[in-house]
């Protein structure tokens, strides 16, 4: 039986003045111990 995931994140932020930007690290797959493909994946990032 296979299980499929779909997941969609969005970071939205607002501040009131100037701030400098910085890296997001974002980590999503099996455990090291498990078998599970990877069947496909995306990434989109938007400024």
């Amino acid at each position: 039986m296979a299980i499929r995931v779909c997941c969609n994140h969005t970071t939205h932020y607002q501040f009131d003045r100037l701030v400098s930007l910085s890296p997001h690290v974002l980590r999503l797959r099996p455990a090291p111990h498990s078998r599970t493909p990877i069947r496909a994946y995306t990434l989109r990032i938007h400024p």
